[in-house]
This record gives C-alpha cells, sequence and structure tokens, in this order.
C-alpha cells in the first residue's frame, strides 16, 4: 500500500470498505449484482456523487477481481490493499485513513453491502455535517447508530486505535455530539443467502415510505 495517494484536494473524502471475505455469505459480497451491477459499484457511484475525485476503496480479501472489475467499469475510485484485512474492520479504516492527502477536512466512511443507500441518503448525511463540520455526523436506523458516517479529522487519532473487527460504530457509540442523521435505508445489509432473497425485492422508495409512515404515526401519539 502507497502511504499518500494523490487525488482531487478538498474537504471531504469517501473511504468505502471492500476488504471483508464475506464468509457469512460463502461469495464476495462485493460481486453480488443488484439492478444488474455490482454492489461495490453501487457504492462507488454514490460516493463519487458527494466525493468527486476523492474516494478510496480498500481492497483484501478478491483483491484482484475487484481491481479488475474496477478497471473494465472504470470506477472513478483509488485502489488501497489491506494486506490485513483477515484482522478485522480496523485495519482496512485505518488503510483508508493513511492514504488521506494532508489537506483532508473530514471523511465518509461506507460499506458496501448497503445496497439501499443512495446519492440522496449521502446528501441528507453531507448537509447534516455542514451544519456542524466539527462533529462527527452518522446513520441513525434500527440498529441505532452506524455507517455511513462522516468522521471529522478530530477523531481520527481514535479511528487509528482501534484494533481487531471494530468499526466507526464503536466511536460513533461512544460520542455525546454525533449529529444522528435517519436513513432507513442503510437498515439493509447482504450477510447471508437469506439477506439475498430480499434483495431481489429490494426497494429503497418503499423503504423510505415505510419510515416516513412509522414516524408520523409515532408523531400523532405523542
Amino acid at each position: 500500500m502507497r502511504s499518500r495517494l494523490r487525488f482531487r484536494p478538498g474537504g471531504l473524502a469517501c473511504i468505502v470498505l471492500a476488504a471483508g471475505g464475506s464468509r457469512r455469505l460463502g461469495r464476495p459480497k462485493q460481486l453480488v449484482r443488484y439492478r444488474q451491477r455490482a454492489l461495490l459499484l453501487h457504492a462507488l457511484d454514490a460516493a463519487a456523487a458527494v466525493a468527486p475525485g476523492r474516494v478510496v476503496v480498500v481492497l483484501g480479501a478478491d483483491a484482484l477481481r475487484l481491481r479488475a472489475l474496477l478497471r473494465r467499469h472504470g470506477a472513478h475510485a483509488i485502489p488501497v490493499s489491506n494486506c490485513r484485512w483477515q484482522h478485522g474492520l480496523a485495519g482496512s479504516l485505518q488503510a483508508g485513513l493513511a492514504a488521506m492527502p494532508p489537506a483532508t477536512r473530514a471523511v465518509l466512511v461506507m460499506l458496501t453491502d448497503q445496497p439501499a443507500v443512495t446519492t440522496n441518503a449521502l446528501c441528507r448525511l453531507l448537509d447534516a455535517w455542514r451544519r456542524r463540520p466539527n462533529v462527527t455526523a452518522a446513520a441513525r436506523y434500527a440498529c441505532g447508530i452506524g455507517v455511513p458516517a462522516i468522521l471529522p479529522h478530530a477523531v481520527w487519532r481514535q479511528l487509528r486505535s482501534l484494533k481487531g473487527d471494530t468499526g466507526a460504530r464503536a466511536i460513533l457509540r461512544e460520542s455525546t455530539q454525533t449529529t444522528a442523521v435517519d436513513m432507513p435505508e442503510a437498515e439493509v445489509d447482504i450477510d447471508t443467502t437469506d439477506d439475498l432473497t430480499k434483495l431481489a425485492n429490494l426497494s429503497p422508495t418503499l423503504i423510505v415510505r415505510r419510515h416516513s409512515r412509522l414516524a408520523g404515526s409515532l408523531a400523532r401519539r405523542r
């Protein structure tokens, strides 16, 4: 891995984590197709829309196949290798951080297995972060606070201290100042073969509508 990569300067960059071995699924989830495209490409498209020219994708398991996919589709992302991907999520996150140019103000951390997270969802997160750019902004959904999340430079030291399979969520849960952004789209992730069945019927619009109806119902009860 190169310690520093040169790409378009800017305040916000994106790290797409795509190094995992997909052990529970039994095949690379990054290559699972949704709407005729691999999940990795969906994630990179959304990332490039909010951080054009400033996207890093961290590869580990099946790196050769994923690099070939990136070349074949001309994906606008810089691949970074995490040779220690078997040791967990922390190493991949730190590999992405190591590639950030000094001028980077914050990083948007994304996963490849949240196919309902679109550009629109990321724009809501970005708008919230811009109102308080020195504070972490993160998605809020059924599992609580998690990624996608925008992490300002002030918390990078904590990220670099993470070990094993601990990701950004550990820091998000400890923070008392995180700007939480409702993102029901992030509830959908792909880990098992059962999730593949759900993926076939996935409609991001339907997810948001259900969330809106639930929020309205709760509001009327108050």
